[in-house]
């Protein structure tokens, strides 16, 4: 494989941009939603914790949200399914934006986030993943 032909091509760069985003908000994503789903707190603490925020039906959001963290980060980082896990983390930010930290600037974390994963369900995965279609 001739490397310097890969680095001096400008058109191996924006899928390899997609690719860190790909592995930053994938790992994330999986440490968050793994920390929901078998944590200390687990399921139960996280469902109280959407309870105390008024959350309606706060033990299957906290399903929801989990399983979406996790195996959303996991299909994110390996390329599979890229815009619809992305699709569905960007509203998870949407909400814990607004709902759990009330907007800027306690947000602005989440407001990156939601970025991130908005740029992925426009974008897609781009060439470097699991499996091709």
């Amino acid at each position: 494989m001739n490397y310097l032909k890969i680095l001096s091509d400008r058109h191996s760069w924006p899928d390899a941009a997609l690719l860190v985003l790909r592995i930053a908000i994938g790992v994330v994503f999986i440490i968050h939603g793994y920390d929901k789903l078998f944590g200390d707190l687990g399921i139960a603490g996280f469902a109280g914790f959407l309870a105390k925020l008024g959350v309606p039906f706060p033990l299957f959001f906290s399903w929801v949200v989990s399983l979406v963290e996790f195996f959303g980060g996991i299909a994110v980082l390996v390329g599979v399914w890229v815009k619809p896990a992305a699709a569905l983390i960007a509203i998870d930010m949407v909400v814990a934006f607004f709902l759990v930290k009330g907007g800027l600037p306690k947000g602005d974390l989440e407001l990156v986030l939601f970025a991130m994963a908005l740029a992925l369900v426009l974008a897609g995965s781009g060439k470097y993943q699991l499996w091709k279609k």
